[in-house]
């Protein structure tokens, strides 16, 4: 039995295949190209990334004062469509925002403080936006 990917690891590839699909890929064509060990867990976040993302992006600009790079503004995107508002969340906010800044530390170390800033943001204001 393996164990699964770190949270982290899948929050980074799903912001990839949020990016992608806003550059106007493919989401299938996308997932082909992930590692197979990581393909699993980041079609399930992806998927649900997908179904929220104009929500996020409404929100992602309310948030923050400033655009954020590409990879910065996926990774939020992906990770505020996760901490959206549902039934049965898929993981604890705290994890969530926890796994979000290490990815954005291996993706850009520089916006690390930003995307907690951003991500502790929404989780306080959730309810308000």
């Amino acid at each position: 039995m393996t164990a699964s990917p770190p949270l982290s690891q899948l929050l980074a590839q799903s912001a990839a295949m949020v990016q992608g699909v806003l550059a106007g890929r493919s989401l299938t064509e996308l997932l082909a190209g992930v590692p197979t060990a990581l393909r699993p867990g980041t079609q399930a976040l992806s998927f649900e990334a997908m179904r929220r993302l104009g929500g996020a992006q409404a929100v992602l600009t309310l948030l923050a004062q400033r655009a954020p790079a590409k990879e910065v503004s996926a990774l939020l995107l992906a990770t505020i469509a996760l901490l959206w508002p549902r039934d049965a969340a898929l993981y604890a906010d705290h994890t969530l925002v926890d796994q979000a800044v290490h990815a954005a530390r291996a993706r850009s170390p520089a916006a690390a403080g930003f995307v907690n800033a951003v991500l502790r943001r929404f989780v306080r204001e959730r309810a308000a936006l």
